[in-house]
């Protein structure tokens, strides 16, 4: 069954100076809980997706990115909605230790991501992402 699309969501690939991706616990209160995700949130209103992807990393981990470039876009149906998700990468290179999230974080080595329990939406992102580091196109610092 078709569902009309409920939320559009930018969700970021954060790369540290290690190429390490930054992933973030999904809280007990939300789809999906208990499991490793990008960070990101729900587009709002008169917001463009690259300015909602900026605020929700402010927000949540309360970091600025550089080098932001957009990656890809999906659309994902779950039983009862249907998510629009608008993908970005960006780099990090300030102090990890400093980051203040909202939920438990964790630097994950790129080589590892395909192995660690993610939202099944979340699996097309990360070929998108295997997919521009294989072809060159992840900015370095």
């Amino acid at each position: 069954m078709n569902h009309p699309t409920s939320a559009l969501i930018s969700l970021i690939a954060v790369f540290n100076q290690h190429d390490e991706i930054l992933l973030l616990k999904r809280g007990a209160d939300v789809h999906c809980p208990g499991v490793w995700s990008f960070p990101g949130g729900k587009v709002e209103k008169d917001e463009m997706p690259l300015q909602a992807a900026v605020r929700e990393l402010k927000e949540e981990i309360g970091i600025n990115g550089k080098l932001w470039r957009h990656i890809g876009k999906h659309t994902h149906t779950y039983p009862d909605h249907t998510l629009a998700f608008v993908f970005f990468f960006c780099r990090f290179d300030g102090d990890v230790s400093s980051i203040d999230a909202e939920n438990d974080v964790f630097w994950c080595k790129f080589e590892h991501l395909q192995g660690i329990k993610m939202p099944e939406a979340n699996l097309p992102l990360i070929k998108m992402l295997i997919e521009c580091q294989q072809e060159g196109l992840i900015p370095k610092k």
